[in-house]
């Protein structure tokens, strides 16, 4: 179809994931946000696998958001609602607005591998409305790399901080204490840190 963009990463991480969703997500009919859902085929495949959850995908860019679209048709995915246009660095996010048809609050907020391609002002704007749209016990999940103690975790990962920098100076993978203060700072504790494949991690913070 027109406008299906295929995401390498997407195939990568799509089981691993799917497992730690499964973990943190069980029970009770869900509603999940996600951030930067880029080509949009996360939402389909993770509803597909855990019917308890309905999903609300974002983009700020209009490729993105046509892309999303259009998997969630091919798919005939109905837990996946229509995708909206999200600038987690604009005000009404931070200050807690959103859009019309969104439920009061969200069960679970998940950005995939957004913070390291974006400015810093990104990763605050995104842990500083998602304080505001989870409910209580709520969750925010992190996928991506990170570094530790200000490290790299791996050669791989200093490599594609350097090519993500050479691309963009305000772009680069983050520090995972520095990521932890500002959530901090924003009344979300630290739950959990779970090793992914490929020298990624989860950071999964609670309301």
């Amino acid at each position: 179809m027109p406008h299906m963009q295929d995401a390498p990463a997407f195939h990568r991480n799509k089981e691993p994931m799917l497992g730690v969703l499964r973990n943190l997500l069980a029970g009770n009919d869900k509603n999940i946000l996600e951030i930067a859902s880029g080509s949009g085929q996360h939402g389909p495949y993770f509803t597909n696998a855990l019917p308890n959850l309905t999903w609300w995908p974002t983009d700020i860019n209009p490729a993105a958001l046509a892309s999303i679209q259009a998997w969630t048709e091919h798919l005939a995915a109905t837990s996946v609602k229509p995708p909206q246009q999200l600038d987690v660095t604009g005000q009404a996010w931070r200050n807690g607005g959103g859009f019309a048809d969104w439920p009061v609050a969200f069960d679970g907020i998940l950005s995939m591998n957004m913070i390291h391609i974006a400015p810093y002002e990104a990763t605050t704007g995104l842990i500083e409305g998602a304080a505001k749209h989870l409910l209580k016990t709520g969750k925010l999940m992190l996928y991506g790399p990170f570094k530790r103690q200000n490290k790299h975790t791996s050669p791989s990962n200093e490599a594609f901080d350097q090519s993500l920098q050479s691309r963009d100076p305000s772009w680069g993978i983050r520090n995972l204490e520095d990521i932890i203060e500002i959530a901090e700072d924003n009344n979300l504790t630290h739950h959990q840190t779970i090793e992914m494949p490929a020298n990624n991690l989860v950071v999964v913070f609670e309301r």
